[in-house]
């Protein structure tokens, strides 16, 4: 009973010193005003509450809005970046296409490439320059890291290369260093085959290949592969020797065309 009556005690205390600092503020009381004075309070609150809420989602929301145009500028970097990068590259290419043009004296036209050939199980590709370009079939197809194909067939506005790698690709050849001859053919993959080399020649890997000239297709001296592996093992009179091109057929995008 004494802790019930503290307690309403110290409850009096307090709503008497609320009541106190109210008409301090506010003027006299009245029974409306003391109703209305939590109320207030408690609207007051409520309004604090909303308007700290609000405030929080505008600025997530700014925030969201903010973050997704610095997206949006940071991809369109990233793509200007990336044109930039291929302008440089294509200009190191056509540099080089260039430096090669004004040595080349059999050079005939600079094409691009545009398509790669219908049959999916031949290794052909279409360029940009055909007839009146001064394209004609069997014309050797070079870039500066060396032999490419061979034109295939030739029309007024395009015409067909036949890549080294091709199966029915084949041309003479020869060792830069030790001179042996032989026939580089295409297997439809990376790899070339070197054939009819006699057991008897000393092949190493690494030995350069160039053309010979001697099929009266390919001018001599242009540059074909690298021997990637001598295998003297297999039976026959001739070594299986493999090379690989130093172009790499699936990186084409510009060639020059040679005549004879």
């Amino acid at each position: 009973m004494p802790k019930k009556r503290l307690l309403l005690f110290f409850s009096l205390i307090i709503l008497a010193f609320i009541l106190m600092s109210y008409q301090a503020n506010k003027g006299a009381l009245t029974p409306v005003k003391v109703l209305a004075y939590p109320i207030n309070k408690t609207n007051d609150v409520i309004s604090s509450l909303c308007s700290f809420v609000r405030g929080s989602f505008r600025k997530i929301s700014l925030r969201d809005e903010e973050n997704k145009k610095l997206k949006e500028e940071m991809n369109r970097l990233l793509l200007e970046q990336q044109a930039y990068r291929e302008t440089l590259l294509e200009n190191a290419r056509l540099r080089e296409l260039l430096s090669l043009k004004e040595t080349e004296k059999r050079y005939v036209t600079t094409a691009r490439v545009i398509a790669r050939g219908n049959d999916r199980w031949s290794n052909t590709l279409v360029i940009d320059k055909g007839k009146k370009d001064g394209v004609e079939k069997d014309m050797a197809v070079i870039t500066p890291k060396g032999l490419a194909g061979k034109i295939a067939s030739a029309s007024d506005s395009h015409s067909y290369i036949l890549l080294l790698s091709d199966i029915n690709f084949s041309a003479a050849v020869r060792l830069q260093e030790g001179r042996v001859e032989g026939i580089v053919s295409g297997t439809g993959s990376r790899i070339c085959a070197l054939k009819y080399i006699p057991h008897e020649y000393e092949i190493k890997e690494k030995d350069i290949v160039v053309t010979s000239g001697l099929d009266s297709l390919f001018p001599e001296d242009i540059k074909v592969g690298i021997v990637s592996k001598v295998d003297k093992k297999t039976s026959g009179i001739f070594q299986n020797i493999e090379l690989i091109p130093f172009q790499d057929m699936l990186k084409l995008e510009e060639v020059i065309v040679i005549r004879r």
